[in-house]
């Protein structure tokens, strides 16, 4: 896979859930906010806790609220508590719903 970054926002949404699965948590961490963005429901709920807890505060709160609510308990465990805090009231609001 070439590096992450060089990935266009399309190019990412069009990654399968076994590519995103097979980032490393170095590729995780390199993406960028509109890359993140970009992430589909069904990517973001094929991440795993480690690739989740490999992001940035900014990172996650890129995470569209849509998607959000589709990770699993184990994922969110995941988060740190740096993570949790850079979570928007809009992000938190939809997890308690």
């Amino acid at each position: 896979m070439p590096a992450i970054s060089l990935l266009t926002t399309t190019q990412i949404a069009a990654l399968t859930t076994t590519s995103i699965a097979a980032l490393t948590t170095s590729q995780i961490a390199a993406m960028a906010t509109s890359q993140i963005a970009a992430l589909t429901t069904t990517q973001v709920a094929a991440l795993a806790s480690t690739q989740l807890a490999a992001m940035t505060t900014t990172e996650v709160a890129a995470i569209e609220t849509t998607d959000l609510v589709v990770l699993g308990t184990a994922q969110l465990r995941g988060l740190t508590s740096a993570q949790t805090a850079a979570l928007t009231t809009t992000q938190v609001a939809a997890l308690t719903t």
